[in-house]
């Protein structure tokens, strides 16, 4: 009978040629394979991409070229294997090499040429003949090809009126009207108070009566796991440990998730979180019998996989009297939409909202919450990098995940000082609501005004530089080639 053979997959494939490029590395290093890939493409005269008409190639003394040459990620990234950073490297050298392309384009269309004292100073500036100390060595200087000093200063040549243009793109005028306007919106901030409406309504009482009639159901122990796919690679796991195999044996043989590079130890866990795990609910009585380092048989999961559990540590009863523990058993009721939870829920909004109207504090008090406090806050619905936003102030989230909502975000930042909002649900949490009081109006905000000033004067030089380099690789101009070539010269493979 023909033996089965797994079939090969894009991981494997990505993985013998890395082996092959360490084996060249062993020999040249990276700039050595960097020619290779030059020469590969350049006999196969296909190119990376085009702007204008005009190639993107990987050629020596290209801008694509010698960002590859001078990167440490690149040589790192072969020497481990790790082709994501090889791509990512690969693809910012090219880009840049495209911006490089277009910009120079530019530059010869308006006449911008680069005079040969100007390269002059840019070599010496760049440091190519330093010598060991760091500054200009004749020696070097002389030791260097005629060749090499052409090849030099031509690299230079073409680098200098893309500086020019990206020079004139900074100092681009900055309005004066603009910047007082951004300084006067960042001067307007306010601030707010805020408590949250949660699980943790739920009277004491009733979640430690929850737990005693589910008892075990938040009892906690260190466990470790062997996934597997099916039921009959859980057989066979299961049968190699009573055959001998030793646990961690049977991990890296069978186990398929994450947890086996730590020979499948997961840590300190609730049953109720493995309840979670099992396809049937009455397994969980299963670990009620077992002992320290003994393990379940494959126990089928929701999703119909297979998971050999082992206890690691003595069960952990649990402790009713301790508010983290209570806390864990309300967010289960809560989680587990049970119609009590909800009850309580509903009454405790109504009664808290109301109340905040005329004492926040004992409002927060009635539903077991603590008060938080948003300080100083731009309105920055918009997301502007000129603005601080409730999000960079508001340690907990939940005024800021609340305010994420256009009309959330109007009440907060046009009421009326002392203003408390309605109950408000925080749409990324479950089941949880909250109440706000604007605690501070302020239209005069001095500090905030100068850290606008600063990033506006940063933001506000770079942006046109940003606009023009998005311009580039939007322009109908540009040919991107870049996937295409990096698996078939890198690689040596395609898509």
């Amino acid at each position: 009978m023909a033996e089965n053979k797994e079939p090969m997959s894009f991981k494997k494939v990505i993985t013998i040629i890395i082996i092959v490029i360490l084996a060249l590395l062993m020999v040249g290093g990276v700039s050595y394979i960097i020619a290779m890939v030059s020469q590969s493409k350049a006999e196969a005269k296909s190119t990376w991409g085009s702007y204008n008409g005009e190639a993107i190639l990987l050629e020596p003394n290209t801008v694509f070229y010698n960002t590859l040459a001078t990167s440490e990620d690149l040589t790192n990234a072969y020497l481990s294997g790790d082709y994501t950073t090889l791509i990512s490297e690969y693809q910012n050298a090219y880009q840049q090499q495209v911006l490089f392309t277009a910009l120079n384009q530019e530059a010869e269309a308006a006449g911008i040429v680069a005079p040969q004292d100007m390269v002059d100073d840019l070599i010496l500036e760049v440091g190519v003949y330093n010598g060991e100390d760091g500054k200009f060595s004749e020696e070097v200087y002389k030791s260097a090809s005629d060749s090499q000093k052409i090849s030099i200063n031509n690299y230079y040549k073409n680098i200098l009126p893309y500086t020019i243009v990206v020079s004139d793109l900074q100092n681009t005028v900055i309005s004066e009207a603009e910047r007082s306007f951004v300084e006067s919106l960042a001067g307007k901030t306010r601030s707010f108070e805020y408590f949250v409406i949660n699980h943790n309504v739920y009277p004491d009482e009733k979640a430690q009566a929850f737990a005693l009639e589910n008892d075990g159901l938040f009892d906690t122990a260190d466990i470790s796991v062997i996934s597997c796919a099916s039921e009959e690679n859980a057989k066979a796991a299961y049968e190699a440990l009573v055959s001998g195999a030793s646990w961690a044996e049977a991990v890296a043989a069978y186990s398929i998730d994450s947890y086996s590079a730590s020979e499948g130890k997961v840590g300190e866990i609730p049953f109720y979180g493995i309840l979670a795990n099992l396809a049937d609910d009455n397994d969980i009585e299963i670990f009620k019998t077992l002992e320290v380092n003994s393990y379940t048989k494959g126990l089928a999961t929701p999703d119909g996989a297979y998971i050999i559990y082992k206890l690691d540590s003595e069960v952990k009863k649990a402790d009713l009297s301790d508010s983290d523990t209570l806390s864990m058993v309300k967010y289960y009721i809560a989680s587990n939409n049970l119609d009590d939870m909800t009850v309580y829920l509903e009454a405790s909004l109504l009664k808290a909202a109301d109340l905040a109207k005329t004492d926040f504090a004992k409002a927060a008090e009635s539903v077991n919450a603590q008060v938080y406090t948003v300080d100083g806050a731009n309105n920055n619905y918009a997301s502007s990098t000129y603005f601080g936003g409730i999000e960079y102030y508001d340690s907990y989230g939940y005024l800021a995940s609340a305010a994420a909502d256009q009309a959330v975000s109007r009440e907060l930042f046009t009421s009326e000082l002392s203003h408390v909002t309605d109950a408000i649900k925080v749409e990324e949490a479950d089941g949880t609501y909250l109440v706000a009081r604007v605690t501070d109006i302020n239209d005069n905000n001095e500090s905030m005004k100068s850290v606008a000033a600063m990033f506006y004067a940063y933001y506000a030089a770079s942006q046109p530089v940003n606009d023009r380099f998005y311009a580039v690789f939007s322009s109908d101009k540009y040919v991107d080639n870049f996937y295409t070539q990096i698996f078939t010269t890198v690689f040596g493979s395609s898509i």
